[in-house]
């Protein structure tokens, strides 16, 4: 039986290429996706997902917008040209057909997870944690229905990061979110920048990609080579959120205590973590030979149009 899932995203460049690849995945029923702000306005975020969506022939999917701006801070800007002008490589997608779904994210969320079974909903937190720390702050009843959350964020490692030399993007942009998260309680597996950084796309494996034929596939192939020929970056980062969903057995689970750094200094958003043993509410995960993610996303995009 296929797990239920529900990503929030901030659209943008590898978060397509996970949102196509969950849907491609047998394994994995899509639910709804939550936009939040991030690489892009909250609203622009919303309307990429559904141009994503819509481009793997799936406008059944609800789309729901989040919030525009971080929980304590001012919004920033920073970063956004990295996914070019329109947040997805200008590689062509037609513009959205449909607008957002009615609900706000955060409520659409905490409804979904009530009414589901008891820990049965994989949460999937690929941008800023904004929502998911309103979530959870507002709603605490919501927690009930959630599985598992698998979150793409945090630098490990000392000068590891990439919006400052301590901080990973999404966690930098909203720290305070990000902390409330590790605070809650909530078991959470963490996809590092330093694991992304590990699965690099390069000329062979984009190729191995296109090889796959479909038109999504090529949209994938084309995303990956814009990204890398300019110098953007070669880290398949948000995918692996999806890619340990599907094959959790392919990662290695490295038990963690985990806070995030929101004082007013230049550590702002560090991820600041130790290990723990077995059973602790965190998780970084280790990726295995790139080779084999970029196998599995090869497949799968087989599965659509």
């Amino acid at each position: 039986m296929a797990l239920p899932l529900l990503i929030d995203t901030d659209p943008g460049i590898d978060d397509a290429i996970a949102i196509w690849l969950a849907l491609a995945a047998p394994e994995l029923s899509v639910r709804g996706l939550t936009a939040v702000h991030g690489n892009g306005l909250a609203g622009a975020c919303a309307e990429n997902a559904i141009r994503i969506l819509e481009a793997a022939g799936r406008s059944d999917v609800p789309v729901h917008l989040g919030a525009g701006q971080p929980l304590a801070r001012k919004f920033s800007r920073q970063g956004w040209g990295v996914h070019g002008s329109d947040g997805l490589g200008g590689i062509g997608l037609p513009p959205a057909g449909r607008g957002v779904d009615g609900a706000d994210a955060v409520a659409f969320l905490a409804e979904t997870l009530v009414q589901a079974a008891p820990g049965s909903i994989a949460l999937a937190p690929i941008g800023p944690l904004t929502n998911i720390a309103r979530l959870l702050r507002e709603h605490p009843e919501a927690r009930q229905g959630i599985r598992e959350m698998v979150v793409m964020g945090g630098a490990a490692r000392e000068n590891g990061g990439n919006a400052t030399p301590h901080a990973e993007y999404n966690f930098w942009l909203d720290p305070e979110a990000a902390d409330i998260v590790c605070q809650s309680g909530v078991p959470m597996t963490l996809v590092t920048i330093e694991t992304a950084r590990s699965v690099a796309a390069t000329p062979a494996r984009i190729a191995r990609l296109a090889a796959a034929g479909t038109r999504v596939a090529g949209h994938v192939a084309a995303l990956l080579g814009a990204y890398v020929h300019d110098g953007r970056s070669d880290a398949l980062f948000d995918p692996l959120v999806i890619a340990y969903l599907i094959r959790p057995d392919l990662f290695v689970r490295i038990p963690a205590q985990c806070r995030v750094a929101t004082g007013e200094d230049s550590r702002l958003g560090a991820l600041l973590w130790r290990e723990a043993s077995e059973g602790a509410p965190h998780a970084l995960l280790q990726a295995p030979d790139p080779d084999v993610i970029f196998d599995l996303l090869a497949q799968r995009l087989r599965q659509l149009p």
